[in-house]
């Protein structure tokens, strides 16, 4: 792919940006999934534009963030040895060139993740905490409460940036030179302070508790497949200013290959969904979206596609004595999609001891002593889901596998059986769907997704695979 960089040039003849006392020019590059690394190395920077705008040297009829110059010196201040720099504000073709700009959003994570290293930039307000992580001293409260307000850990385009770089830093505008964090030096004073914190005062910083999730993920990505259920839960508490954003980041965190250009116009959501299922990932299927009309067991198209839940989902799971990836494995046969590493399980008259019995471990786990007393057992699981972004029904099923709560109505006296997907695992179960006919003679198979609270591994039933 064309991929043009920000690079130093005295040459007169094409538009410029003056970087302290020296022309910066865009230097246009040939960057393929063959090409060997270390051919060119560049720097990609990651912010946050904020609400201000400024000119653009290179695109006078489109206008740039205000921070984003800012952020460029704060990286050449830092890395006075940096000579190409990638920058969205810069680097992404205009809109005037729809199809080059659609190719390259849709290469985000291919990009970053061929980054020499990628270089955050916060606000200034972050200072303090950065000085003291680079003195090795503890955060303070003070320093919690910058970095919570911190419009860059909220962004949809920072989740991808962050979770493709080779080489995570972290530094801010104003810092002086040799202000310049490691992500693992960053997770580990962060965790640290945030461990320290009783459950209640660390509620208080739900931003923050994503941005730990974020940086181990960083340190983690190499070695983990990170599942599509996984970047629609990190995705759903994140911002982004123009709504196709949204699914433009997901394509960068789950694929680190480039884009090619298209004349197949599809929408932001259809093009993530289809790029899951050439990666073989149907985890998509576990959003709390509608389904489509015509592959019923399919979420239908729409503005976000959000998990069915908000929790992070374990990249790798042991089942039946074999490794497995955390992800849904599926393949299209005949139409149909057949997916792997699930267990079919009835409807029951009432969750059994061993499934009572870890449920009410986990509630008594996840809340001081004696919050959950006097509360029926169904009911404290489906509000500890809520607390965790289940937007479904309280009208719970009971199942082999535990508790299974619907996102939506199953009707009243169906023949139901649930897919539960034991290779993707959150720490109260697994996500699930509820599958039924509307009628004896009809054909059509309807489906429900929900999430299973229960003990998924004490289940009686072969792991197997099942077509959709």
């Amino acid at each position: 792919m064309k991929l043009s960089v920000l690079a130093p040039d005295h040459s007169q003849d094409s538009p410029h940006l003056i970087l302290g006392s020296s022309s910066w020019r865009l230097h246009p590059q040939t960057l393929d999934s063959d090409t060997p690394p270390g051919t060119f190395e560049f720097t990609c920077v990651s912010y946050s534009w904020g609400l201000g705008r400024a000119p653009n040297p290179f695109h006078p009829s489109y206008r740039v963030s205000s921070r984003t110059v800012p952020a460029i010196l704060s990286v050449i201040l830092q890395r006075p040895s940096c000579t190409s720099i990638w920058i969205d504000a810069f680097c992404v073709p205009s809109p005037d060139r729809p199809a080059e700009r659609t190719a390259t959003l849709s290469s985000m994570g291919f990009i970053y993740s061929r980054a020499s290293e990628v270089v955050v930039v916060l606000t200034s307000q972050c200072l303090p905490a950065l000085q003291q992580i680079s003195l090795n001293q503890k955060l303070a409260p003070s320093h919690l409460a910058a970095l919570e307000s911190e419009d860059w850990v909220t962004r949809a385009w920072t989740y991808q940036e962050a979770v493709n770089a080779t080489r995570l830093r972290i530094t801010c505008y104003s810092a002086p030179p040799g202000t310049l964090i490691d992500c693992s030096s960053f997770l580990s004073a962060l965790g640290f302070a945030l461990n320290t914190l009783l459950p209640a005062d660390r509620a208080l910083y739900p931003r923050l508790n994503d941005l730990e999730d974020l940086l181990t993920d960083c340190i983690v990505a190499r070695y983990l497949d990170r599942p599509a259920l996984q970047v629609m839960a990190a995705m759903d508490s994140r911002t982004q200013t123009h709504a196709e954003d949204h699914f433009y980041a997901m394509m960068g965190a789950i694929s680190t290959e480039p884009a090619v250009l298209s004349s197949d116009v599809v929408s932001p959501c259809e093009a993530f969904m289809r790029l899951c299922e050439k990666k073989g990932d149907y985890s998509f299927v576990f959003s709390s979206a509608g389904r489509d009309t015509t592959q019923k067991w399919r979420p239908r198209e729409c503005e976000d596609l959000p998990a069915v839940l908000n929790m992070t989902v374990s990249g790798m799971v042991s089942a039946d004595g074999r490794t497995r990836q955390g992800r849904l494995r599926g393949r299209m046969e005949g139409g149909e999609v057949r997916v792997e590493d699930v267990v079919v399980v009835k409807r029951v008259d009432g969750i059994g001891e061993v499934q009572r019995g870890f449920v009410e471990r986990w509630l008594v786990g996840s809340k001081p002593e004696g919050f959950y007393a006097g509360v029926e057992l169904e009911r404290a699981a489906f509000e500890a889901l809520r607390e965790m972004g289940f937007t479904g029904l309280e009208k719970w099923l009971a199942t082999e596998c535990g508790l299974f709560f619907p996102q939506w109505k199953v009707p009243d006296g169906m023949e139901v059986e649930f897919v539960v997907a034991v290779g993707l695992q959150w720490r109260l179960g697994s996500p699930g769907l509820a599958r039924y006919r509307e009628r004896p003679d009809n054909s059509d198979t309807m489906y429900v997704p929900g999430v299973c609270f229960g003990k998924i591994d004490a289940v009686d039933v072969p792991i197997t695979s099942v077509c959709l």
